[in-house]
């Protein structure tokens, strides 16, 4: 009878283990004309690898079906044409394993979080952002234009809707785990803070240090970030711009915006002052300010200090850990001033094989793109310029995509430039 039971646990451990985790859906719109989604899930464990999965269909009958396995909890996104289904609102929901969620799109030229009508199981954790983001979306369409905002507007605006989110997270009752719930409302945060932090950034105003000890510091508006493994989904970038704009009295004007990465060392001890008493924060932006570095710089003698201090700075149980060492080990390996380029063999658009040992002796500009990634859009454009402008120059310029086949087809000269050679990793 012993063994039969410990048969039944394990049995039903193994199905939990692998149950799926469900993403349903129908679009009344797409009934008779087929629509192309796109689902992408982020993994808060990876700073340079965050997309872990990436699945295109294409609806039928207006229904959809997504279908796959997590381990943890995770942000999910998915895309019509581009354009998230979530947002105005939010660009992802954070998805636990096991969770069957059925979402009915009324409108597809009308998305947004509120309005869709989401159910199944985890749907609780969706109401509830839901509710509170109901309230602050209402405060943003009382405002004046953004541009039309003075500095101190945009921190009194942003209080009020940072104050409904504390409140309606201490009174809301729902049934969604309290850690789940907190990485929730650091979630709403992040976008209610990023557009301030950009304008604080950029701004030469005489009082933005008292409006930002004020409304920042003073009410511990970073606290959502600290908590727990908060920082790993969301907060990241804004508590990098906090240690600037608390050891700043204007960033802009005096450190500018390459500071990160051109004074690291400096940077990185500005990490240890603010956010030594948080192990996961301080671990977290070290981790990846360091492969942000080693991924964009040549190997040198500053990539040795840089990884040096951050070996002895960290936790030796840091999740990314492996991560920026496999950086380090890369850029020394491949990103040092005489080293062998690596020698590629990649299709272009009509499957032909293009390696590295064809274009000796020439100077090769690469680029490395996805669909959805809004800096390639932006740069695209700049490279044709810059393609135009050395024509007849012993210059060739390559992009080279990630994307499934059909995905990568469809970017090309939205997202790379239009007369690079296109070639595809696949």
């Amino acid at each position: 009878m012993k063994i039969l039971s410990i048969i039944c646990i394990l049995v039903y451990c193994s199905i939990c283990c692998h149950s799926q985790t469900k993403i349903t859906g129908f679009i009344k719109d797409a009934v008779n004309t087929p629509k192309e989604l796109i689902l992408t899930v982020y993994d808060p464990l990876s700073i340079y690898y965050p997309q872990i999965i990436e699945d295109t269909i294409l609806t039928k009958d207006g229904f959809f079906d997504f279908s796959f396995e997590i381990q943890k909890t995770m942000n999910v996104g998915i895309e019509i044409a581009g354009h998230s289904i979530f947002f105005p609102g939010t660009y992802e929901l954070a998805i636990s394993p096991n969770d069957s969620l059925n979402i009915v799109i009324n409108d597809s030229k009308k998305l947004g979080i509120l309005n869709l009508d989401i159910s199944g199981r985890g749907a609780e954790k969706v109401d509830f952002k839901k509710k509170i983001l109901d309230e602050v979306l209402a405060i943003y369409k009382s405002d004046p234009k953004y541009q039309d905002q003075s500095l101190f507007f945009k921190f009194v605006t942003t209080d009020r809707k940072l104050n409904v989110i504390d409140s309606l997270f201490t009174s809301y009752k729902v049934n969604v785990d309290a850690d789940i719930k907190g990485k929730i409302r650091a979630a709403l945060y992040e976008r209610v803070l990023e557009g301030l932090f950009i304008s604080a950034m950029r701004s030469e105003d005489d009082s933005l240090s008292i409006y930002f000890k004020k409304f920042i510091i003073d009410k511990n508006r970073i606290g959502p970030f600290l908590e727990g493994e908060n920082v790993f989904y969301s907060g990241g970038t804004l508590l990098s711009e906090f240690i600037l704009l608390s050891e700043y009295k204007n960033p802009s004007l005096s450190i500018g915006n390459q500071f990160r990465i051109d004074s690291i060392i400096s940077y990185n001890q500005l990490i240890k002052k603010y956010f030594q008493g948080f192990p996961n924060v301080k671990d977290y932006l070290l981790s990846s300010i360091t492969i942000s570095y080693l991924n964009s710089k040549i190997f040198n003698k500053t990539s040795e200090e840089v990884y040096d201090f951050y070996i002895k700075n960290i936790n030796e149980n840091n999740p990314f850990l492996r991560e920026v060492t496999d950086s380090y080990l890369r850029a020394q390996r491949s990103l040092q001033v005489g080293n062998p380029f690596f020698n590629f063999s990649l299709p272009d658009t009509n499957g032909m094989i293009h390696s590295l040992s064809e274009f000796k002796g020439k100077v090769l500009v690469i680029d490395f793109w996805f669909t959805g990634c809004s800096g390639c859009r932006q740069m695209a454009p700049a490279l044709d310029l810059i393609d135009n402008k050395l024509k007849g120059h012993n210059v060739k310029f390559i992009s080279v995509n990630v994307d499934t086949k059909e995905t990568w087809l469809k970017g090309i000269g939205q997202y790379s430039s239009k007369g690079s050679l296109h070639l595809s990793t696949m």
